[in-house]
């Protein structure tokens, strides 16, 4: 005859808090922000990548002095932003907090999920809760168009 060892509750207990700590501390993981969370607030990206082929996003005319503006270059939404009379930047439109979508919201973009705002001039943080600045694309004013390349 064999005797199983009977489980005692005070042991089930236990058994039942250190997987339920483990699946916490997974789900938790899958709710940390995207990308380097201990960037510096409003730190200027590093790098601006160049090179790739120019994309037609929209006409000068149609995006004033001081403006945000939404684009898509080669089928990758960008949003933009017109400095001055000779200049165009080009961001990219996910928030580096948590992957939404920002968009135009005056002269700087506006993350509608968790309040994030970027500056238009630079992307850099303004309020977070990002912490890391927008990606930048290479931009310019082609003639008659806006140009994101890409």
């Amino acid at each position: 005859m064999i005797v199983e060892p009977s489980l005692s509750r005070r042991s089930a207990l236990r058994a039942t808090t250190a997987a339920s700590g483990a699946a916490c501390a997974l789900a938790l993981a899958g709710c940390a922000p995207a990308g380097n969370a201990g960037a510096k607030k409003g730190a200027t990206p590093a790098e601006i990548p160049t090179g790739g082929t120019p994309h037609q996003v929209g006409k000068v005319s149609e995006l004033a002095v001081g403006a945000t503006a939404v684009g898509t270059a080669n089928g990758v939404d960008v949003i933009l932003f017109r400095p001055d009379e000779t200049t165009i930047l080009a961001y990219s439109d996910i928030c580096t907090h948590a992957g939404c979508k920002v968009a135009p919201h005056n002269e700087d973009f506006k993350c509608p999920c968790h309040g994030s705002v970027f500056k238009g001039s630079d992307g850099t943080v303004v309020s977070g809760p990002a912490k890391e600045a927008l990606p930048r694309f290479a931009a310019a004013i082609d003639g008659e168009w806006i140009t994101v390349s890409m």
